[in-house]
């Protein structure tokens, strides 16, 4: 289950499950032209290749890992994440999902690991989740909140499209230049075909061009390959 990551605004292909004892276990590997995290490039516009393993149990209780290189001008190389939660209906047609996610880089630059909890409702093809963070990016950065609307739709056979807005806010002004908020957006197309899917998203921001370093919140198109295992 991959729910979690649409609710923090990153799209994720979820692999079909397969049985294991009372669990059902699902992977997915991706190769993408850039790894994008709520408009901000987490690879200095450079490729990324990632992947994940995720644990539903059935009751509505999940647990999963995933991973991605990243390249942020430090000897940090690697994002791994950890995270759980429980997902229910609410209602014929309604859905809550509850769940936190540890957010580790591996290295000198420990202090940037950071928990992320989260919580979102969908109701048909839309989802709209709340992230709460006590110290967003670790290193003393501050609380944060994170609003992410999102939209899902099929339009032809084995063809989808995603749209997503969100708004990041933190404690601390000088997040983005002198603001302490931002908005980032992204639109995205899915192909399936012969068991992987081709997307192609376009990502953007409000935010000036001159206040992200090394135009790390530039607009940008992003193509990725996604794979079920």
């Amino acid at each position: 289950m991959n729910t979690w990551k649409k609710m923090l605004g990153v799209a994720v292909v979820t692999a079909a499950p397969f049985a294991a004892s009372a669990a059902e276990i699902s992977g997915n590997v991706t190769m993408a032209t850039d790894y994008v995290f709520r408009g901000y490039s987490q690879t200095s516009e450079k490729g990324a290749i990632q992947g994940g393993f995720d644990v539903d149990f059935g009751n509505g209780f999940y647990v999963g890992t995933w991973a991605s290189n990243v390249d942020f001008g430090s000897e940090v190389t690697t994002e791994m994440d950890f995270y759980g939660g429980y997902a229910f209906d609410v209602a014929e047609g309604v859905g809550l999902d509850l769940g936190v996610v540890h957010f580790m880089y591996p290295g000198d630059e420990a202090a940037l690991n950071y928990q992320e909890y989260i919580a979102s409702v969908s109701v048909s093809d839309f989802s709209f989740g709340l992230v709460y963070s006590p110290d967003y990016f670790g290193d003393g950065n501050g609380d944060a909140t994170v609003i992410n609307l999102d939209y899902s739709m099929s339009v032809a056979e084995n063809v989808s499209l995603d749209f997503h807005v969100g708004q990041t806010t933190t404690d601390e002004d000088g997040l983005v230049d002198d603001d302490d908020s931002y908005i980032d957006y992204m639109i995205g197309a899915n192909y399936d075909v012969a068991d992987v899917t081709l997307t192609l998203a376009y990502y953007g921001t409000d935010v000036d061009n001159d206040a992200a370093a090394d135009g790390a919140a530039d607009d940008r198109f992003v193509f990725s390959i996604s794979k079920s295992l």
